[in-house]
């Protein structure tokens, strides 16, 4: 616990300094904006991994580099992956809720990198042009990073993704990328308490374009059922392994401890043989 209440400090200090320094990045041009954001990543990255013992690795990274119009539709479990992805592609475009964009300094910041912002009271209409946005990103080569949960979500819980990922895919003509971690498992939502490890990031094979909207969401919804009940049974044998280790340690311990009072009372024995 102590070492979460450090970080969670360390991580308040720092981004709270980000944050007011980024008031003088607004005026600069695109490039430099999102060299801010590279930054503000790999500092958070930084201090996750060394402070609080969270790292991550990467499985199938050869698809991050896949070119042409492309949609990365992530699993969303924590903050952590909101702010560590930027850094993984080299002109992120984050699709958000529009409560973010209130956020003083930073909706300015994010509007000089092209985020696009769901106003879901809207629905239909505010879909529509979320997708057109998508597709004037997608024109320029841009990378655009979607949660189609729509929110955080439970470590290992599974619920059928918003059907707003199909419209975006079929007005698009694009590739989606499922992209299924287990952050929730170390960083979790709502919750003060950080556990140190190490974070899986599976980047799945591209479902193609040209599917009907019904067989695309079977499929999209399908890769992520699959792949999180994968994840979460290698973190349930993880930690049976880590419990039976600890168990073994300490019957280990038990019997050194047996041991070294069995060579206690035979030394009290040969004292007093030899007082005899």
């Amino acid at each position: 616990m102590i070492r979460s209440i450090f970080l969670n400090v360390v991580l308040f200090f720092a981004m709270s300094v980000y944050v007011f320094c980024g008031i003088f990045f607004i005026p600069f041009s695109e490039d430099v904006v999102y060299e801010y954001w590279f930054r503000f990543s790999r500092m958070f990255r930084f201090i996750s991994k060394y402070i609080g013992g969270i790292d991550f690795k990467i499985e199938n990274e050869q698809y991050l580099k896949t070119s042409g119009r492309v949609i990365f539709a992530s699993r969303h479990e924590s903050m952590w992956e909101t702010i560590a992805f930027i850094s993984l592609f080299p002109r992120p475009v984050f699709v958000m809720k529009k409560e973010l964009h209130d956020i003083p300094v930073f909706g300015q910041l994010a509007d000089k990198v092209h985020s696009i912002f769901v106003d879901r009271e809207h629905g239909l209409k505010a879909l529509i042009e979320v997708s057109r946005q998508i597709s004037v990103a997608l024109d320029d080569g841009r990378q655009v990073i979607i949660f189609p949960e729509g929110t955080r979500m439970p470590v290992g819980e599974f619920v059928p993704l918003k059907r707003g990922i199909s419209l975006f895919y079929g007005k698009n003509n694009c590739s989606i990328i499922p992209i299924v971690h287990n952050s929730g498992r170390f960083w979790a939502r709502r919750s003060f308490k950080k556990n140190p490890g190490t974070i899986t990031v599976r980047i799945m094979e591209p479902v193609p374009p040209g599917l009907s909207q019904d067989e695309f969401m079977n499929r999209l919804n399908n890769i992520f059922q699959t792949e999180i009940a994968k994840l979460n049974e290698t973190d349930g044998a993880h930690q049976v392994k880590t419990e039976q280790e600890n168990a073994a340690i300490g019957i280990r311990l038990s019997e050194t401890e047996k041991l070294s009072e069995l060579d206690s009372a035979r030394r009290v024995e040969i004292e007093k043989t030899e007082k005899k």
